[in-house]
């Protein structure tokens, strides 16, 4: 994967993310409709560039050349914690009762992940929903979560296996450095707050704006992308001295926002998830939910 010096500031987007209010449907397993997928939790990028969406009714694969929807494994469950881990995809939730794929264990399926055979179970069948997930290439094996039965940063050090709480932490999202491991960072009641040994222990990010939903930027050195509570988009990073720069508004309160390698940004919010692929200059709707519906 290759990275670019440029980010989201100098990208000048103009990020005005109109969509309409999210409403619960059910996803046909044989149709997949830009105006069906409800709820959405989270986003994320796979190694192909493809737009992964974490959503009321299951994880989401939007093509990158042709936007074309698909429901990854053809299972609905309800998909909230969702990261890429190499080339297979993590998550957590909650089983969708119609759905009788012993894979997704009641009331909390844990930790799943899907691969080319399938979605699997790794651990924590039945006990834990992770409503937020990271990961980071630079440690293949080292994941974080934010369980949402307690106020704590959850780690894993072999990919999933088993789990162990790291401390207190009361965080609305967080995110792992693409190139420092050591680096996490996190959005909490008190503001931006960045560890430098993996998440045992947290300091104030000086003069960073109060985020509610954060990325890592891997266009820049120890970068973040991040909209605060007013749907204001951020840039700027963990660095001493860093300067955050406001770049664009989304409509509404911002669920995700998510950054590949190669500086396409995907934002979701109460409606649905659009896209850049050109530094900002054009947007684009992939995921729409339907206020009628």
């Amino acid at each position: 994967m290759k990275t670019h010096t440029r980010t989201l500031a100098a990208f000048g987007l103009a990020t005005t993310v109109v969509l309409t209010a999210a409403a619960c449907a059910a996803v046909p397993e044989n149709e997949t409709s830009l105006d069906l997928i409800p709820h959405v939790h989270d986003v994320a990028f796979d190694p192909d560039g493809a737009v992964l969406v974490g959503a009321h009714t299951g994880v989401y694969r939007v093509d990158p050349t042709t936007d074309d929807t698909s429901l990854v494994g053809k299972t609905t469950f309800d998909a909230m914690g969702l990261t890429v881990h190499a080339d297979t995809i993590l998550a957590s939730g909650h089983p969708d009762p119609a759905n009788q794929d012993h894979t997704f264990t009641a009331p909390n399926v844990g930790l799943v992940r899907y691969s080319d055979a399938g979605w699997e179970q790794v651990s924590l069948a039945g006990v834990t929903d992770f409503h937020l997930l990271a990961a980071t290439p630079a440690a293949p094996d080292f994941l974080l979560g934010l369980p949402s039965d307690r106020a704590v940063l959850a780690a894993s050090s072999d990919a999933g296996q088993t789990w162990e709480d790291l401390g207190p932490l009361t965080a609305r999202d967080i995110s792992i450095d693409p190139m420092k491991a050591d680096v996490v960072t996190a959005t909490t009641p008190e503001g931006l707050v960045v560890s430098r040994d993996g998440g045992i222990t947290f300091t104030a990010v000086a003069n960073a704006p109060a985020l509610l939903v954060i990325t890592a930027d891997p266009t820049a050195e120890e970068g973040i992308i991040g909209v605060d509570a007013d749907g204001t988009i951020w840039t700027g990073s963990t660095t001493e001295g860093a300067v955050w720069k406001t770049a664009g508004h989304a409509t509404g309160a911002a669920s995700a926002i998510a950054a590949s390698f190669d500086g396409a940004v995907a934002i979701a919010d109460e409606g649905g998830v659009r896209i850049t692929t050109d530094a900002g200059n054009t947007w684009r709707t992939v995921i729409r939910t339907d206020a009628s519906q």
